[in-house]
This record gives structure tokens, sequence and C-alpha cells, in this order.
């Protein structure tokens, strides 16, 4: 829990102080999701909630917390912290055959209004999922990004397959844009980012051409703009990869697309919070 940003986190409801868990061993058969809170709101708990659970079936196993347990434990947690605005990962682990719902105040890194207009530097990696649908815990993994990262000074790392495809982010989803079409990597590719499958629901009703397929690493000079979407970058233009530029932050189309996810999202958290802040 190296990332752990709170003074409380809690296991299976359990509040507990600040320490590693004692006894737990958590393995790289672990899923996990990390929910944003905006004013006391979850961002989209009930499309996380829904992906960690399908996680574990693609892994052979079922979730074994209810939706109103985990929505307490994040109330709860949140305030314990005594927070109004966070991310909360949630750990679903194994001792044994026994399943804990491990929740706590992860860090977070929210680009300012800078890296928003002007765009920020990213940077190929050849690295392929095994399994992409399914948000994994992998010591593995985390170090081969670790290593890449101390490189450069790269705010994000595009992953890129074996036949020369870029697939994703290494904790983002990644969309090109030229002129009014949008591309992004066919959802049985990579992992479906909640933000991502709402980003292509904002371009469907925008009325732009969003081509669902894997851009060669060889077409990057062709490409007008790029932005990554994650749960607390939201929609984040691209100013270079690799030494190719992009003016993504004042592209007409990565724009519309920022706004109206950006007003989207507030939609929802007022109503999100009509549900959630008396319980809090």
């Amino acid at each position: 829990m190296i990332d752990n940003a709170g003074s409380l986190y809690i296991v299976n409801d359990r509040l507990i102080e600040q320490r590693e868990l004692s006894g737990a061993d958590i393995t790289d058969s672990v899923v996990y999701e990390v929910i944003r809170i905006i004013d006391l709101a979850p961002l989209f708990f009930e499309d996380h909630y829904m992906r960690l659970k399908n996680s574990l079936a693609i892994l052979g196993k079922e979730l074994e917390f209810t939706k109103q347990q985990m929505a307490y434990s994040i109330q709860k947690l949140v305030k314990a912290n005594s927070l109004v605005s966070c991310n909360v990962k949630i750990v679903i682990f194994y001792e044994g055959d026994v399943q804990n719902c491990l929740a706590y105040i992860s860090k977070s890194y929210y680009p300012s209004n800078e890296e928003v207009s002007r765009g920020v530097g990213v940077a190929l990696f050849n690295w392929e999922r095994k399994n992409p649908n399914v948000k994994l815990l992998s010591a593995e993994y985390k170090r081969a990004v670790s290593e890449k990262f101390a490189e450069g000074n790269y705010f994000e790392l595009l992953l890129v397959n074996s036949a020369g495809k870029i697939t994703e982010g290494s904790k983002s989803n990644v969309f090109f844009v030229k002129g009014t079409k949008v591309f992004t990597a066919p959802g049985e590719c990579i992992l479906k980012g909640v933000t991502r499958e709402y980003i292509i629901n904002v371009c469907i009703k925008l009325g732009l051409d969003l081509v669902e397929t894997l851009i060669d690493v060889d077409l990057l000079d062709k490409m007008e703009g790029v932005f990554i979407s994650g749960t607390s970058i939201k929609v984040l233009p691209v100013s270079g990869i690799d030494g190719i530029k992009y003016s993504s932050g004042t592209h007409p189309t990565v724009v519309l697309i920022r706004d109206q996810f950006d007003r989207l999202i507030n939609e929802h958290v007022e109503k999100s919070r009509q549900k959630w802040t008396p319980a809090l």
C-alpha cells in the first residue's frame, strides 16, 4: 500500500490505522478499481463496480461483496479521513480461499490547467498485457513500467504490441484525432476504462466519426491530435510522442470532446451528490 494517502483504510468494513497489512498475502491475482470522489460524490460508481465484477469473472471468480456493501465502505472511508474530494482504491484480494475487500485513499495527480491547455509528453513502450480486459495488479508489469518511466520525463507511456500497433496507455486509454474523426483501440484489445466508455458516448452524441481500430506507430505523424483519458486526468491532450509534436490542446475536436465530457461530469456529480451526501 505504498500509494496510500489516508490516515485510515478499510478491510471488510473494518477501519484500520495506516500501516502495512499484517499477514495478508496480496499477490498478482488481485483485481482493483480506482474511483474518483468529487465533492463527496463517487464518479461513475456503478460502472466501476460492474468492471470489478467482470474482472473477477474473467479470472473464474465471483465478487462476494454487494454494491451496497462497497458503497458503504467508500462512504465510511471518506468520512473517516475527513475528505471531500480524493481517489479511492478498491482492492479485492485473497487470504487462502477467503475473499477480502480493501479500500483506501490512493495518491492521485490531477493535471494543472497548463498541462490541460498545452498537453503532456508521452513515450512508446513495447508491452502487451496478458489479460487486457482485467484491471489486475502485476508486479512484473509495474516494475517494467517504472523502469521505462525512469528513462525520461514522460507523463505517460503508450503500449505497443508485437505488430507495431498502439493499444493503450500504461494507466490510461488513448484517442487519436484527424479532423472530426476519432480513433481508439477496440475494446477486446485493451482495459476498457470507465472514462473511455463515457468519452465514446460523448463522441457519438457530438456526431463525430468514431473508429475503433489500432493505430500503427508509423501513422503517428499523420494524426493531428492525441489525448489520453482516465479517472484523474479526464481528457488530457498530448503534446508529443517520442519527438512527434501535436497541438492537441487547441485542436477543435479535442477541445469539443474535453468540454462536453467536463459538462457530463458536472451533471453526474450533481445527481450523485443528492444520493450520496446525506449518507456521508
